[in-house]
């Protein structure tokens, strides 16, 4: 407990404590209104001025009398006259709403409706008419519900449009997949079965590199139904077939078609020619057998022999030596001299050009020049003439390719290399997709001419497998070395294919070749000795 005896501190004290306490603030009005002996408390002060040891001297000594006020507010709270009610409770708000809720109702007066239920008829007294008005049975029509759907409408809009019966292979189309990461293989394919303009320009298209040569064919088809080209496709695509074409569109006819069952990123060319297939169709029916059989019509003539598979046999002479020289057309010149068409088996005795097949009772025949006469060869004598050691080294030159693998430092690749009388071709087989097979695969395609060749050799026989290797000489004029890696077979094969080239060259590079290593292993002997 502690004692004071400055009444003026205790007043300032009381009334500055319970402006924050006394909710009724009363406390505070009767503290302000307390008065003070003035002139008692002058005197009180100048005492302790005098002496500086009072208790109170650092209270009273800062100010004077003139500025001490006793009704002085505190510093840190102002005062306001609705501060000292006391603050309402949430439960009292909600008691006094509740409270004006029930007076508001009371306000409110309730009046019940009522009237006599003897001005409505009674149901028992309804007659028929009134209730078959009143709850007869009405009959509800069905709202007819029409559903026409796109293809309906677009049936509706073109009805003449003709549908492509080639739609089946639009999925190959490459405008399709274009950014979404698929191999794509741009390819210019000259219509052979076309005349004009659509026979000259080519058709280009792009092709998805997984997508087989059968399937490029039908691809190819879509194109020309939509294009609207000239004469109509046959239905089925087995009827077509692809052929390697120059860049001017000239089908080259010392090479087969492409195969129907390998993959278009196989083959490495960049013009094709949709060439149409002679028709085999049946003309008769072997009731014995019940197998069918076609007419096959051979004509030869001094630089090969054409097969035709004709429809029937009204097609006169000439249409027939028409289509041969179609087909052995570069091999055969068109122009300059008129041809002749002979039995194989009455040789000098021309027939009639406008004669119908059927009428002559002949399937073998010669065509020969106007004014000349041919050389009768027996079937002895043309075997023995392409039976000797000559045809292995003509048959080296036709092109053909072959699957190996191309050795290099880290990892092996599959490629392919196509060989042929005048160059050598290295393509890569598949196109890698990895980042990390990317970096390792560096090998690209390379075309050697077969004047650069040196040589070709087996160098490592293993079970199941045989390296070999091809040794050219560079633009830089040195020599450099491929090792492939292939099967026994398919390795003797190439090398002696190559190896045939050669011989039927007689390149300087060979001799350049056997020079450098005459040079090369005396050097040896020099530094051993």
């Amino acid at each position: 407990m502690a004692l004071l005896d400055d009444p003026a501190f205790i007043i300032a004290h009381v009334r500055h404590s319970f402006i924050t306490s006394d909710d009724t603030g009363m406390c505070e009005i009767a503290i302000m209104n307390e008065e003070v002996d003035w002139p008692k408390r002058k005197k009180e002060l100048e005492i302790k001025k005098q002496h500086p040891w009072s208790q109170y001297e650092g209270y009273d000594s800062e100010q004077g009398y003139d500025d001490f006020d006793v009704n002085r507010e505190s510093y840190e709270i102002e005062s306001s006259f609705d501060y000292g009610f006391r603050q309402r409770s949430n439960t009292a708000i909600r008691l006094e709403k509740l409270k004006q809720d029930r007076q508001a109702q009371k306000k409110c007066q309730r009046i019940q409706w009522k009237e006599d239920y003897h001005e409505f008829p009674e149901v028992t007294t309804l007659h028929d008419e009134e209730e078959e008005e009143l709850f007869g049975r009405k009959e509800v029509k069905p709202l007819p519900q029409s559903f026409e759907s796109a293809l309906s409408k677009q049936l509706e809009q073109f009805p003449t449009q003709a549908s492509n019966p080639f739609s089946e292979f639009a999925k190959f189309d490459g405008k399709a997949h274009i950014g979404s990461g698929t191999s794509i293989k741009k390819i210019a394919i000259y219509l052979d079965m076309c005349e004009g303009d659509a026979r000259e320009f080519p058709l280009v298209i792009q092709v998805v590199g997984t997508a087989k040569v059968r399937e490029v064919i039908g691809l190819i088809c879509w194109h020309y139904k939509n294009e609207g080209y000239e004469p109509p496709l046959r239905d089925n695509i087995d009827h077509y077939c692809l052929m390697i074409a120059e860049e001017d569109g000239e089908v080259d006819e010392d090479f087969p078609a492409l195969d129907n069952k390998e993959a278009i990123s196989k083959f490495g060319f960049q013009t094709l020619s949709l060439v149409e297939k002679e028709p085999v169709i049946p003309i008769q029916e072997n009731s014995s057998s019940g197998k069918e059989e076609t007419i096959i019509v051979s004509i030869k003539s001094s630089d090969g022999e054409s097969k035709l598979a004709i429809e029937n046999t009204q097609l006169t002479l000439r249409e027939l030596m028409n289509k041969a020289l179609k087909r052995r057309k570069g091999i055969i010149p068109t122009a300059g001299p008129d041809y002749l068409m002979e039995k194989a088996s009455e040789p000098g005795k021309s027939l009639d050009l406008d004669a119908k097949l059927s009428t002559i009772g002949c399937l073998d025949f010669v065509m020969v020049r106007e004014h000349s006469k041919r050389e009768y060869v027996k079937p002895g004598d043309r075997l023995r003439h392409t039976s000797g050691p000559e045809l292995s080294y003509v048959l080296s030159t036709q092109y053909k390719s072959f699957i190996v693998n191309m050795i290099h430092r880290v990892r092996r690749r599959e490629i392919q290399l196509g060989i042929s009388g005048e160059k050598i071709e290295i393509d890569p087989v598949t196109q890698t997709k990895h980042a990390a097979a990317k970096l390792l695969a560096k090998q690209k395609a390379t075309t050697i001419e077969s004047d650069r060749v040196a040589a070709c050799k087996v160098v490592d026989e293993k079970p199941g497998k045989t390296i070999f290797r091809l040794t050219f000489k560079g633009p830089s004029h040195e020599f450099k070395q491929y090792d492939f890696e292939a099967s026994p077979t398919i390795a003797k094969e190439i090398v002696r294919r190559i190896n045939h080239i050669l011989e039927l060259r007689a390149s300087a590079v060979k001799h350049d070749y056997t020079l450098w290593r005459q040079n090369k292993s005396s050097k040896r002997g020099v530094n051993k000795s």
